[in-house]
């Protein structure tokens, strides 16, 4: 069902920003808008009136049920597809020299579609929705931060699956493979990145992904973990050792760990995100590794992985007042020591008036024995 009182949340800040239309074709708020998602969402949300979806003829009538939307534009071929949108926006256009359409600009924008949408729409001129919905999203209800917790569930169940998959000769692929499966049998609904499984040089990487390279004997091994639940995500992160921990391993994760904690500390009400660099940083610093701090340990997320604030994107975020709330990790950038390995810890928050309260719950340990036996 649709939810009406944030759509006309987001009208009344389209009339403030001068945005005359939303157009969504992101999953993210889409599900936010109308509680449910598609494979290829599409909607049209005018600064006043009913929302339009956009849908394919079969699912008109499944559509109007569900969401009980009551303006449904139905087309048969891509090309009806981007035809309903124009005439929409023909529609709103009516006389007006131009108008201005709000577009999300992040990871899932279907870049080909916008491009065909504006030679189509050569009035319409095309805006970053962001100032309109990052104020919206960024404080979570209390039913968003209840999928944030179990899709946190979720990626503890598989986070455990990979342990026990994890030993030397494995390769990264079956690791992943082993957490996915454990995550879709326990409710998740995919992942919104790659599993990651960075193992031996690969542990140094920011990003990663799992491949077909196997594992060896004292490889670090970096774990990333993002499950959706309805929608909503949860980041865990955790770093193995593929057989026994050296004294210079163990080291290097507890590095880690007090820096994830000083972060933690430093995530408060009033506080700016770069005030929970700052505390990390310095944990960097005492610990000789402070030219190997990467900035963004934190970023909001929910519907998105990385929603505002999310400095590692926009470098300007870090001065975001942090709010109760809002939902944050602390532990995104890792600790690369090229020639050695990395180490990443991260977890999911919840920000509260009195409190930071924790909405991953895994054990920080190199060893994977205790899932194995």
């Amino acid at each position: 069902m649709l939810n009406a009182q944030r759509i006309a949340r987001a009208q009344e800040r389209m009339r403030e920003k001068g945005v005359d239309a939303y157009l969504v074709l992101t999953h993210d708020d889409y599900v936010w808008f109308f509680g449910e998602d598609r494979y290829q969402p599409r909607a049209i949300i005018p600064k006043m009136g009913p929302p339009i979806i956009v849908a394919f003829r079969g699912e008109e009538s499944e559509i109007r049920e569900s969401l009980g939307a009551s303006e449904v534009r139905v087309f048969a071929t891509v090309g009806q597809q981007i035809k309903d949108v124009v005439d929409v926006m023909h529609g709103i256009i009516g006389g007006h020299v131009s108008v201005t359409v709000g577009v999300q600009m992040g990871f899932g924008t279907p870049a080909f579609l916008l491009n065909l949408f504006q030679k189509a729409n050569p009035k319409v001129k095309v805006v970053d929705i962001a100032p309109v919905m990052d104020e919206l999203r960024a404080i979570k209800e209390a039913s968003e931060v209840a999928l944030v917790r179990r899709a946190g569930e979720i990626a503890a169940v598989g986070m455990a699956a990979a342990a026990r998959a994890l030993r030397p000769g494995v390769v990264e692929n079956d690791v992943a493979a082993e957490a996915e499966y454990a995550m879709r049998k326990a409710g998740g609904h995919g992942t919104a990145t790659p599993v990651f499984v960075n193992s031996g040089s690969r542990s140094c990487w920011l990003h990663g992904t799992a491949t077909d390279k196997r594992i060896d004997a004292g490889d670090f091994v970096v774990i990333d973990l993002v499950p959706r639940h309805l929608g909503y995500c949860a980041n865990l992160c955790r770093t193995f050792v593929a057989g026994e921990p050296t004294s210079s391993q163990r080291e290097l994760q507890d590095v880690y760990r007090r820096a994830q904690a000083a972060a933690i500390e430093a995530m408060r009400p009033g506080a700016r995100v770069r005030d929970v660099d700052a505390a990390a940083k310095a944990v960097f610093d005492g610990a000789g590794h402070g030219d190997r701090f990467v900035a963004g340990i934190s970023h909001g997320i929910g519907l998105a992985f990385e929603e505002m604030p999310a400095p590692t994107i926009h470098p300007l975020d870090s001065g975001v007042e942090i709010r109760e709330g809002m939902t944050m990790t602390a532990g995104h950038s890792v600790l690369a020591v090229p020639g050695f390995g990395g180490v990443r810890i991260e977890d999911t928050f919840h920000v509260t008036a009195s409190k930071i309260v924790p909405l991953t719950n895994f054990p920080i340990t190199l060893e994977t024995a205790s899932w194995q036996a």
